[in-house]
């Protein structure tokens, strides 16, 4: 009897033994999770407490980037980061890049941030005239460019004429005075028409166009051209934070068959601009106009079977004067603007700031970010 209650006080000793081994090895198990789990969580809240803050310094200052890694330290932790341009499906982004640390627990943070801009109400128009905005020819057409969602709108400040056959408007056609119907198969059709309002209205407020004087915008200048000047086949321009301005103390003339423009910028000129053949970019963006052609003058387009990708600025008539012409950006005149030929057609994208805020203010809506990845 007393061997068989050793044995069994010997066995619950080991029990004991082994259940508290479990017991400490469970404890240790659990506090190394929530160690972990407490590093993880912390440096989790360090790189998303980054992004806040370079949205914030975004929001103070849009041009604010960092193209190399920089360091910062926050809450007992430490990391790099850099802020840069790029594109997330076709639109133009800031991308943040931020690697966070711990007690050797690494969390990596890419949020994509957009900072929001309105137009001026006087460049948010696919056409705007001061005077007649005549549309003469047939199959023309006025539309958006890769946002469906988009209203490419016609404005007169006195009357809109809508001559010929077989147009499309993706947008209302407004004017102040009238808008005078004198074809058939006028189809205008805006995008983007949650109220219900008829797409031709008349007697609606003037939109204020400024008047465009070239020398006001001279001290803005990158280069300087002297008298009339006929653009080569190849020009390069600046970056979205650095456009390049070419000034023209003359006329300017597009006479090669194709002009290819690189980067972002704008040619003033202080008398007309002739164009009698193709300007494209080398690189476009998808959503927003990267070229401007500014004048105090006449932008008269003569060739037919030509393509302009530009926002159109003119103090004077911008005349698209033969057929097939093809304008990706916009068109605002102080004065008339006529489209004259067979299947003429304005692709409306909007201007992008960096061609509009050396000239005229922009409404900055905070930064928003739209794409996050842990």
């Amino acid at each position: 009897m007393g061997k068989a209650l050793i044995i069994v006080l010997f066995g619950v000793i080991i029990i004991y033994g082994v259940t508290n081994l479990v017991i400490n090895q469970s404890i240790y198990e659990m506090s190394e999770k929530s160690i972990d789990t407490y590093t993880q969580t912390k440096a989790r809240n360090i790189a998303n407490s980054k992004a806040e803050i370079l949205k914030a310094q975004l929001g103070e200052n849009k041009n604010f980037r960092a193209t190399t890694y920089q360091p910062f330290t926050l809450s007992e932790g430490s990391g790099t980061y850099r802020v840069i341009d790029t594109t997330f499906a076709g639109e133009s982004l800031i991308k943040l890049d931020i690697s966070a640390d711990y007690l050797n627990t690494n969390q990596l943070v890419q949020a994509f941030v957009k900072i929001k801009s309105s137009l001026p109400v006087f460049l948010s128009k696919g056409v705007l005239g001061e005077d007649e905005v005549t549309f003469n020819g047939n199959q023309l057409a006025v539309k958006d460019t890769n946002n469906p969602t988009q209203n490419a709108d016609v404005h007169s400040n006195y009357l809109v004429k809508l001559n010929g056959s077989n147009y499309l408007y993706e947008g209302f056609v407004t004017s102040s005075g009238n808008v005078t119907v004198g074809g058939t198969n006028i189809n205008v059709i805006p995008n983007s028409n949650p109220s219900g309002l008829p797409p031709i209205q008349e007697d609606v407020p003037p939109i204020t166009i400024p008047n465009f004087v070239a020398s006001t915008y001279f001290a803005k200048k990158t280069s300087l051209v002297n008298g009339d000047w006929t653009v080569p086949n190849n020009i390069t321009l600046g970056t979205s934070t650095t456009p390049a301005i070419i000034y023209v103390k003359g006329k300017v003339m597009f006479n090669s068959a194709t002009t290819t423009i690189t980067g972002y910028g704008v040619i003033i000129a202080e008398q007309d601009i002739e164009i009698n053949g193709n300007v494209k970019l080398n690189s476009s963006d998808p959503l927003y106009s990267k070229f401007g052609l500014y004048t105090s003058g006449k932008l008269l387009v003569n060739s037919s079977n030509v393509t302009v990708e530009a926002t159109i600025y003119c103090q004077n008539e911008s005349s698209l004067n033969n057929e097939n012409i093809n304008i990706i950006g916009s068109i605002t005149s102080k004065s008339k603007v006529t489209f004259n030929g067979l299947k003429d057609k304005l692709f409306y994208k909007p201007a992008s700031d960096a061609i509009v805020s050396p000239f005229w203010d922009i409404e900055y809506i905070r930064p928003t970010i739209v794409h996050w990845y842990e």
